[in-house]
């Protein structure tokens, strides 16, 4: 029979731990974004768009021809490849956080997350799209699935320097008008 001592350092040790996994939630809620674009942004919903869109498909029958062959075997298979792309990005924001440049942390989270959805769903529109046109369908379609998160990996990287180098003056001339206010409080 459990005591009341028992019954509270359970609750207590259950507190803790939430407030542990909300602390780390709040600290690295990025990677969280990371993970849930890599897991839901992948072909089977691009070819879905395809199907609505260039296909003449309803939302309905568009899904059910976007999913035909949709296996969760393939698709881990393939979220192991779209994966490496976020990895990179998640390692080097959490190296960014603990560094003297965690200010831009922001800028290069959305610049790298733009970069790397911006080839995924290009690189799966148009590897799909013959599918729903009278273009050729290659014979090596299901390759480009693993190539592609290659080449997202220089588009995040060239995003998030973009979105940095926009930030940087951004960033020097709001902390130059707060030194003028601290220096000046009634300018």
């Amino acid at each position: 029979m459990e005591t009341k001592s028992q019954t509270q350092n359970d609750q207590n040790t259950g507190s803790t731990i939430r407030r542990r996994v909300e602390k780390i939630l709040r600290e690295y809620w990025y990677l969280v974004v990371l993970l849930f674009a890599a897991l839901v942004v992948n072909e089977n919903i691009v070819q879905w768009v395809l199907a609505v869109q260039i296909g003449g498909h309803t939302v309905g029958t568009g899904f059910e021809d976007a999913f035909e062959y949709f296996t969760i075997f393939g698709y881990l298979f393939l979220t192991a490849f779209r994966l490496v792309p976020y990895a990179g990005l998640g390692i080097a924001v959490v190296i960014l956080s603990k560094t003297k440049l965690k200010n831009y942390v922001l800028p290069v989270f959305i610049g790298g997350l733009i970069g790397i959805l911006v080839i995924i769903i290009w690189g799966s529109w148009m590897a799909l799209r013959p599918f729903y046109t009278e273009e050729h369908v290659s014979s090596t379609t299901a390759v480009s699935f693993i190539i592609i998160p290659i080449y997202a990996v220089p588009a995040g990287v060239l995003g998030a320097v973009f979105l940095a180098a926009i930030y940087t003056p951004l960033r020097f001339i709001t902390k130059r008008k707060e030194a003028e206010q601290i220096v000046d409080p009634n300018a």
